[in-house]
């Protein structure tokens, strides 16, 4: 079972969708054309034999250059079964999107951000068939983000950072710019991102330093998310809060799909309570035609 700090290393992505190309470009120093649309598809992978293939986040970067798309993973230990996957996801989806496949690993462990950078090799040593070449993100490429200046100047990024450096002498730093930071942006997205950063920090001293910064700082965001009841205690309402948000999401997606939603779908959708299920049901609206397809 994905953790918390899992999902957050590769949803931040989903968070803000152009955050993948900026990473690519400041943080990597790779030269990438800039992106005219990025989108979020699909990561169900499934062929119609019972092989699942589900990488964490899949994007879709278009540009002058052409589309690419980005498989995002974030990994907490080293595997060589997931090795083996990386490359099935990536040939799967240049056969069926026809277009340029590249793989992101985001990763919190010096030691497993290593082991993810090393080519993996596809056939004999002398005439591999596919060298995957995974372009790693860890504590020792991501930057560490400790001004409200550079903070505010690309929020997502900050709170990637806090992520990969929660275990960091500099943790408390950059925790504290990064609520100062918040402060700067739309109080609705600064109080669902602080929501975000709390659960993507897992249990230990940075969660606790968060909480302490939520407890005590002013800023109005913080306000927010007290009154909405979103403090340590209030787990089951939180949870029923992100479903009905889900639920939400969903509806306004097939929306802008222009697939129409019947009466009885629409009790389904909203009545849902298993959050898994409504995020299948959001992935499969990319390349669904009707409700039946996503909700089948």
């Amino acid at each position: 079972m994905p953790t918390s700090q899992h999902e957050a290393l590769h949803r931040i992505f989903q968070e803000d969708t152009g955050l993948a190309c900026r990473v690519l470009t400041e943080v990597l120093r790779l030269p990438i054309p800039p992106p005219e649309k990025v989108e979020i598809i699909n990561v169900d992978l499934t062929d119609l034999k019972p092989v699942s293939r589900w990488p964490d986040t899949l994007l879709r970067v278009e540009s002058a250059a052409g589309p690419l798309i980005m498989v995002i993973e974030a990994q907490t230990e080293p595997s060589d079964t997931k090795r083996r996957r990386w490359a099935r996801y990536i040939a799967h989806l240049q056969d069926v999107h026809d277009c340029d496949v590249s793989l992101i690993v985001t990763c919190q462990k010096k030691a497993t951000a290593r082991w993810a950078a090393v080519p993996f090799h596809i056939g004999p040593a002398a005439w591999p068939s596919m060298v995957i070449h995974p372009l790693v993100l860890g504590p020792d490429t991501m930057p560490v983000i400790t001004t409200v200046k550079e903070a505010a100047r690309d929020v997502p990024l900050a709170i990637l950072s806090a992520l990969m450096h929660s275990k960091s002498p500099h943790t408390d730093a950059i925790l504290e710019s990064l609520v100062d930071a918040l402060a700067t942006i739309d109080v609705g997205k600064a109080t669902h991102l602080a929501e975000f950063t709390e659960s993507g920090l897992g249990e230990g001293p940075a969660r606790q330093k968060w909480r302490t910064l939520m407890a005590t700082q002013p800023h109005t965001y913080i306000s927010e998310l007290r009154a909405e009841g979103r403090q340590e205690g209030r787990e089951e309402g939180r949870e029923e809060g992100r479903q009905e948000a889900a639920a939400g999401i969903l509806l306004m997606l097939l929306g802008d799909r222009g697939i129409s939603v019947s009466d009885t779908q629409r009790e389904l959708i909203e009545g849902c309570e298993d959050a898994e299920k409504l995020q299948t049901w959001i992935r499969r609206v990319a390349t669904a035609t009707t409700a039946d397809e996503v909700l089948s």
